[in-house]
């Protein structure tokens, strides 16, 4: 007869305000102000308190715009970004796709990161990586991005994008997709007499086929002639005569809670259940108005280091050094999902322009230097050297010490909008 024994266990567990901070955490000021219409609705001990300044006072001063060029601190401030109809037609689209709510946000931000053609140029594991998200719902929020109209947009490349318009049409001859993933240099080149040696099919039948692929569009849609995007901040910073950086806080600018007072003095006229209920109510409250500040504390916090760690760029001297979100999340003693998540969709202002808070995040290469700084490098390496392929790119920067595959030279170069150097040629 097995023996009964006791054992002492220690686990630990979030408090209910530490679970909703973590949660409020991730969310911009829209899902915030939608988050607190809710609790609102459900909770009558709560009060709204509105923002004392209108985030459109701000507007003029925090232009934004959604695309690649989003990682060059070197661009104009002033920027406007894509037109917000095809943006709106494209979220509208989106919204009708049967996505989960957490799949549907990622894929709207993901909508934001294309580039001017409708391009999807970051890896999906560097995305995945960067953001704290499953790689397998990137996967699926870019397949639905994929899926919407004009055919071919969120194409991660020119093969892509026609291929994916090549599968809506009907009786596509196989030989189009051959023709696509190896032979586009060749097409433009006129070389049909090689495309036939080579994939044995006839001249006559790849033209055929050759005409089928120019009926594709290789850039699907131009978002680039936009009205304004308006965000609001979370922060600004600001330099004075003497190089020193302050960090503002744009909290006047965001709605909070209070516990109502009428309902206080409500309760206590109470009793039984009644009284019960209400103390509930204003327990939750209590708790919600402490994640709220718990929430604002860790976004604080993060500043700080971003604003301590990247000063050459805020002061305009160097570009962005690199600083990783485990480094940061050691250093507040909080679990790295925790910076994720402080860092989604917020953005700070300076004399720089408008930033999200992930741009400030660089991965670190060899020799110490940033991702920020190697895009610098090869845009200045395709300025001087024009004729250079994406593979001396490569060989030129692993002479300076910085290791890079051709993969990510070509990527970077892209983000940039830098051509090929067979089209720089």
């Amino acid at each position: 007869m097995s023996e009964a024994r006791l054992e002492v266990q220690q686990t630990q567990k979030l408090s209910q305000s530490m679970t909703t901070a973590l949660r409020l955490l991730s969310f911009d000021l829209t899902e915030m102000s939608e988050y607190m219409t809710r609790q609102i609705q459900e909770n009558p001990s709560l009060e709204y308190v509105p923002p004392v300044r209108s985030p459109q006072d701000f507007a003029s001063k925090v232009r934004i715009h959604y695309s690649a060029s989003m990682d060059d601190p070197d661009r104009d401030p002033g920027e406007t970004a894509a037109p917000e109809t095809a943006y709106a037609d494209l979220e509208q689209q989106l919204r009708l796709t049967g996505l989960n709510r957490e799949t549907r946000h990622l894929a709207v931000r993901m909508l934001h990161m294309l580039n001017t053609r409708g391009y999807f140029t970051q890896d999906l594991d560097e995305f995945a990586l960067e953001t704290g998200v499953p790689l397998q719902r990137v996967k699926t929020a870019l397949q639905a991005i994929q899926a919407l109209e004009p055919t071919g947009i969120g194409a991660r490349d020119i093969e892509e994008c026609l291929s994916l318009q090549l599968a809506q049409k009907e009786n596509v001859d196989p030989l189009c997709y051959d023709l696509i993933k190896s032979y586009l240099l060749e097409i433009s080149r006129g070389n049909y007499r090689l495309i036939a040696r080579e994939t044995g099919a006839t001249i006559a039948h790849v033209q055929q086929c050759v005409e089928t692929i120019r009926t594709l569009n290789p850039i699907p849609c131009i978002l680039r002639e936009e009205t304004s995007q308006y965000i609001m901040p979370e922060f600004s910073v600001e330099t004075d005569e003497q190089g020193e950086l302050t960090i503002v806080f744009h909290n006047d600018y965001y709605p909070t809670f209070r516990t109502d007072p009428t309902f206080l003095r409500l309760s206590e006229t109470l009793s039984g259940q009644e009284r019960i209920w209400a103390r509930k109510m204003i327990d939750a409250t209590s708790q919600l108005i402490r994640a709220i500040e718990m929430r604002q504390t860790t976004i604080e916090h993060v500043a700080n280091i971003i604003v301590r760690e990247q000063k050459p760029f805020f002061l305009g001297r160097y570009s962005l050094l690199p600083l990783r979100c485990d480094t940061v999340a050691e250093e507040l003693g909080v679990h790295e999902s925790t910076v994720y998540r402080a860092i989604q969709n917020k953005y700070l202002y300076c004399s720089r322009g408008t930033f999200p808070l992930q741009h400030f995040f660089q991965r670190e290469y060899s020799g110490g230097t940033s991702a920020a700084r190697v895009k610098e490098i090869i845009r200045d390496i395709c300025a001087s050297d024009p004729k250079l392929s994406d593979r001396q790119i490569t060989e030129t920067l692993e002479q300076r010490g910085i290791r890079l595959s051709r993969r990510t030279v070509a990527k970077y170069r892209s983000q940039m909008n830098i051509t090929s150097s067979f089209e720089r040629k």
